[in-house]
C-alpha cells in the first residue's frame, strides 16, 4: 500500500494530516473553560475591548445594516426573519472568498446588552454554537465572540485543522476590529 518513493511520502503525509487533525492544531484562540462545559466541541474565542457603551455595541451586533458594516469583504449576512432581532431570528451567512461557504443560524438566546447565543443549523459548523458576550469594564465593553464546534467526518476535521480554523480566526479578528472602529468613531444614526 505504501510502497515506492511517492507511495511512502503520500502515506507519511496522510499520517501527519491525520495526527494534526486528531490533535486539533490549537491556536492561541482555542481555549478550555468550564464556563462552556454544557457544550461539546472545540472552543474558539476572540475578545476585544471597545470604548463604547454595551447598549451601542449590542445595537451594532443585532441590527442587520450595522452588522453588515463590520463584516469583512466577501461576507454576506442577512436576517431571514423580520425585525426585531429576537429568539427565533434566522440569520444567513455566506462567505465568498477562494471557496464559497454558507450556513444558517437561529438565535437561541438574547439578553439585551449582554449576550446573544445562536445555533448553527447547517453548513460546515452545523450543530455548533456561536456566542457574543458583552461585559462592562470602566469606559469599555469587553466583547467576546465564541464558537463551539465539532467538525463532522474526516474531511471536515482535516479542513478545520488545516485551513478553516485559521481563516475563521482571521475573519473574526477583522469583524472585531471593524466593530471597535465603528463603535468608537461612528454613531448608528
Amino acid at each position: 500500500m505504501c510502497s515506492g518513493f511517492f507511495g511512502k511520502r503520500l502515506c507519511l503525509l496522510a499520517a501527519v494530516l491525520l495526527f494534526l487533525c486528531l490533535q486539533g492544531c490549537s491556536t492561541k484562540y482555542t481555549i478550555t473553560s468550564p464556563k462552556y462545559a454544557e457544550y461539546e466541541g472545540e472552543i474558539n474565542q476572540h475578545t476585544r475591548l471597545v470604548r463604547a457603551e454595551r447598549s451601542h455595541v449590542f445595537q451594532v451586533l443585532t441590527q442587520e445594516e450595522s452588522f453588515k458594516k463590520i463584516c469583512p469583504k466577501g461576507t454576506i449576512v442577512t436576517h431571514e426573519s423580520p425585525p426585531p432581532y429576537k429568539v427565533g431570528t434566522l440569520v444567513k451567512t455566506k462567505i465568498v472568498h477562494i471557496f464559497e461557504l454558507e450556513w444558517n443560524l437561529r438565535v437561541e438566546e438574547v439578553i439585551p446588552d449582554s449576550k446573544i447565543r445562536l445555533q448553527f443549523l447547517d453548513g460546515f459548523f452545523r450543530g455548533g454554537t456561536e456566542i457574543w458576550e458583552l461585559e462592562s469594564e470602566t469606559e469599555y465593553t469587553r466583547v467576546t465572540h465564541t464558537i463551539i464546534i465539532q467538525p463532522k467526518g474526516l474531511l471536515e476535521k482535516l479542513a478545520w485543522a488545516l485551513k478553516a480554523r485559521m481563516k475563521h480566526n482571521k475573519m473574526t479578528e477583522a469583524v472585531l476590529d471593524n466593530l471597535k472602529r465603528l463603535c468608537e468613531t461612528h454613531s448608528l444614526e
